[in-house]
């Protein structure tokens, strides 16, 4: 799962690619255009819980802000 550094939590692509259910690809894209904040060590992403802790507060594209509280599954 997750790498702990100290009080540092950092999730590499593949794993926000399966909490999230997003595809790879696309968390790539985020991270290349700065949507979201990442660091690149020795060819891997990693991205810190903070980093999206500050990509979910932030107001998406569309002028609203993130949900922030997780949606049920039922709603989809």
């Amino acid at each position: 799962m997750s790498i702990k550094l100290g009080d540092l939590t950092l999730f590499t692509v593949d794993e926000l690619s399966e909490l999230l259910d997003i595809q790879e690809k696309t968390i790539r894209a985020y991270l290349r255009d700065g949507k979201l904040k990442g660091r690149k060590m020795a060819g891997k992403w990693y991205v810190t819980e903070e980093a999206l802790r500050e990509y979910f507060d932030e107001p998406s594209e569309d002028g609203q802000e993130a949900e922030k509280e997780p949606v049920d599954e039922r709603d989809r």
